[in-house]
């Protein structure tokens, strides 16, 4: 059976800029209602007519709102997050001034996005579905062995502690970054606590020392304290 010509010949062909022009507008319109308001909160439509668009093209190009939503935290992760996420841990060599920094930026990027960690926790954390699913398989299930990578490198290297369990420590880097943010206005109230811009120092500091002297091998001092960064 051969193809019939003129069916080879419909439809428009595809052009890879336009494409582009057309993703990068659906992540811009989806990022800009997510500063603003509640995933679940956030129709198709008007994130297709926030950039301008059919809204089709969001399955067409990110298999639906989930998929889009994730592909916003991605690009916002490689922008802004550590820089363990978009580097290789095969040049040069990795110190505890990577991990600082991966804390760090970690918690400005909070700081910076709230709505992030709000969805991690009202979408992914409390529900099973699409959208954990995911940020499992897009985010969680790549990021994670990149931060147990550079923590083995440490580790082997000496300037972990030895008896540390590099499975669990992920957990700990997390933990320790994100439940401020998940918390909200339950540790304001009950711990007299806000993680706004006043004290973002404040905490990074804190929780940096708090990590990394109880995980290396050489104490953090205070000249080595995190900087106010970006």
């Amino acid at each position: 059976m051969t193809d019939n010509p003129s069916t080879r010949s419909r439809g428009r062909p595809k052009d890879p800029e336009r494409e582009s022009q057309v993703r990068e507008a659906l992540m811009q319109s989806a990022y800009s209602l997510l500063r603003n308001k509640a995933f679940r909160d956030i129709s198709i439509r008007e994130i297709a007519q926030g950039a301008g668009v059919n809204s089709a093209m969001i399955s067409y190009h990110f298999g639906g709102k989930e998929g889009l939503i994730i592909e916003v935290v991605r690009s916002q992760i490689m922008q802004y997050g550590p820089a363990f996420v978009s580097a290789g841990l095969d040049g040069g060599e990795p110190s505890l001034e990577l991990l600082k920094e991966a804390m760090s930026r970690m918690i400005r990027l909070y700081i910076k996005e709230p709505w992030i960690p709000r969805l991690i926790a009202d979408e992914v954390a409390s529900k099973s579905g699409r959208m954990r699913e995911l940020f499992v398989d897009r985010l969680a299930s790549q990021l994670v062995p990149k931060l147990r990578g550079l923590l083995g490198i440490l580790q082997s290297s000496g300037q972990l502690r030895e008896d540390l369990d590099i499975d669990l420590m992920p957990v700990s880097f997390i933990s320790l970054i994100a439940f401020p943010f998940i918390a909200g206005d339950p540790l304001k109230e009950g711990f007299g606590f806000a993680l706004g811009e006043e004290n973002r120092e404040r905490w990074i500091n804190h929780t940096v020392q708090l990590l990394l002297r109880g995980v290396s091998n050489k104490s953090v001092t205070k000249d080595e304290e995190v900087g106010n960064g970006n």
